[in-house]
């Protein structure tokens, strides 16, 4: 069984770019005149990025046990632009904050280009 989530994007290459740095997405898997685009998580669920119909409101997705470390620094041996915003109505679009520590673990806090919230949880 594979579980997709739908998030719609305004711009594919900038939303593309972004979530290449995010997941080390192979070059090979978008073409400029895609709509969608498939972000794989892992062997059980992905993300569906597309142009094709605007949601009435932003989407927020958790994703849970996640190693926040490895994301932590793949994040930043891609360059994608940290923040220290810790209240997610506030952080910047197209930015990530964290790891922050809580009972449960560490989170790590996403938000991209299209305003779409991604939490990353330990937990």
């Amino acid at each position: 069984m594979k579980i997709s989530f739908w998030l719609y994007c305004s711009n594919p290459e900038v939303s593309f770019d972004f979530y290449q740095k995010v997941f080390n997405l192979n070059n090979k898997t978008f073409t400029n005149k895609a709509k969608t685009f498939f972000v794989p998580i892992d062997d059980h669920s992905e993300l569906k990025i597309s142009t094709l119909q605007k949601p009435a409101n932003e989407g927020n997705i958790e994703i849970n046990e996640a190693d926040i470390n490895d994301i932590y620094n793949r994040l930043i041996k891609n360059q994608l632009p940290q923040s220290d915003e810790s209240d997610v109505e506030k952080l910047p679009r197209g930015t990530f904050s964290g790891p922050w520590d809580y009972p449960g673990g560490k989170a790590l806090f996403l938000k991209d280009p299209d305003n779409h919230f991604i939490v990353f949880m330990e937990w």
